[in-house]
């Protein structure tokens, strides 16, 4: 049986949060997803290809000439929610060769009903598809008599959508590190880390409810690796591939103090010569672990700071304060490792003061990154029930968008929300300070290509 899993390009991305000018320079990253699911079929023996359009930057025809010689028994296609039509294009594509259709990823388990609706989507994974894939690979194969009892499938029985209980992997240290072999590695960038790079898990779960994030069923529940078994897969990617950094993306890597702090000693006890950045929150930090941080060879953090105006955090339910993130942006500061920030724009309610407070309050706290994005009410969110409730989207919007009955973008929640990240990114990244601080830093000519490129795209909004 040949497999394929597939991420697909999101050129049909009307709802990206980011202007396109900068979408297209801040880099693709490798899926972990689909890799992990690609290392258990291969432990078991499948055959399995992973196609990364994104990477390869391939067109749909190009995709469709891949499938046509591959002849895939069974695609594997991830999505979320704003890549979704994407995603569609891909199943059709698949389907029209004669392929067995999974759809996977954030998006189904939103609105498992209307993704399912389509006639060239066989089935759907809901929660982590780790086992759950290779479970319905067996019942394709007439190993397993029934998916009844089988967690994290999604079927058709009698013309009706049947949801299985989301799938939970309990123990993440039983799982093979992803098939990065299986993966493009050398077209993977991002405009602020060194080449070749990686990403990983270090956890899975996020016990916070911030009211612009959908959360999926494996969020319900945080579980974390053994340092050990972390620190073991970081050695593995240094020795294999070759990589001289690697991004974390837990939803917050300190979530848990002690496993770390763990991963941090056992990184010195072995004397790995790596780069790492992960993403993390103000109110899990504290100057002692930055600084055992920063010896284990961490040279960047991502901060979801969000707002600069406390009335919006508390509106998006992040937990956190404007003096706690300032705090936290001076240790960084002090202790010598690189600060990404996060804003949102655009928020329910927000006004041009608000906005202008946050622009404001990104100049102060002066990360050495920042990414400015649209508010974008995803479908069973806090911030998508208030932009309902005052009639701010349309009330079907999100079906109407995964059925392909229409392709208009996700109305703005404050007038001129798009106007207004445009001014933040020019307003905070020209400023002579800025421009300046980065100058110093240059340390090569592909460095400097990509602060060109990232300039260009700025300039391009």
């Amino acid at each position: 049986m040949k497999i394929v899993l597939v991420r697909y390009h999101d050129n049909d991305n009307v709802n990206t949060r980011l202007p396109e000018a900068l979408n297209k320079v801040q880099g693709v990253y490798p899926p972990l997803g689909i890799s992990y699911i690609a290392a258990i079929l291969k432990q078991k023996g499948y055959d399995v290809q992973i196609i990364d359009t994104q990477a390869l930057n391939i067109t749909n025809r190009e995709f469709e000439s891949m499938i046509r010689s591959i002849k895939p028994d069974v695609v594997g296609i991830t999505a979320m929610t704003p890549t979704i039509r994407g995603a569609m294009k891909a199943a059709m594509i698949c389907k029209s060769h004669g392929a067995i259709v999974v759809m996977g990823g954030p998006h189904i388990a939103t609105l498992p009903n209307e993704t399912m609706a389509s006639s060239f989507i066989d089935y759907g994974l809901i929660g982590e598809g780790d086992y759950s894939f290779l479970a319905l690979i067996q019942y394709i194969e007439g190993k397993i008599v029934s998916l009844k009892n089988v967690e994290g499938i999604i079927y058709k029985h009698n013309k009706k959508v049947i949801i299985n209980k989301a799938a939970l992997v309990e123990n993440l240290d039983e799982l093979p590190f992803p098939a990065r072999e299986l993966l493009p590695n050398d077209r993977y960038d991002c405009i602020i880390t060194e080449k070749p790079f990686t990403t990983m898990i270090s956890s899975r779960g996020c016990p916070y409810r911030c009211g612009f994030c959908f959360k999926t069923p494996s969020d319900n529940k945080n579980r974390t690796r053994n340092p050990k078994n972390i620190v073991d897969e970081m050695e593995y990617c240094i020795d294999k591939f070759k990589v001289k950094e690697i991004m974390f993306y837990d939803d917050t890597l300190t979530l848990n103090r002690e496993v770390i702090v763990k991963v941090c000693e056992e990184i010195i006890s072995r004397k790995l010569d790596i780069n790492w950045e992960a993403p993390t929150r103000v109110n899990h930090i504290d100057l002692e672990l930055l600084k055992l941080m920063k010896k284990a060879g961490c040279i960047r953090l991502r901060y979801g700071v969000e707002s600069g105006d406390q009335s919006i955090l508390n509106l998006m339910r992040k937990g956190t304060t404007i003096d706690q993130i300032r705090k936290v942006f001076k240790w960084s500061h002090e202790v010598g490792i690189e600060t990404f920030a996060y804003f949102i724009i655009g928020y329910y309610s927000e006004t041009p003061q608000t906005m202008q407070n946050t622009i404001n309050f990104a100049k102060e706290i002066n990360p050495d990154w920042a990414m400015f994005t649209v508010a974008t009410p995803l479908p069973k969110t806090h911030l998508h029930e208030l932009a309902l409730k005052d009639n701010l989207i349309p009330q079907n919007y999100w079906e109407e968008f995964t059925e392909l009955k229409r392709n208009d973008r996700l109305p703005y929640l404050v007038p001129d929300a798009d106007k207004w990240v445009k001014k933040a990114y020019r307003s905070f990244y020209f400023r002579p300070s800025f421009v300046i601080k980065k100058i110093r830093k240059l340390n090569s000519w592909d460095t400097l290509k990509k602060y060109i490129d990232g300039a260009r795209g700025i300039i391009e909004l």
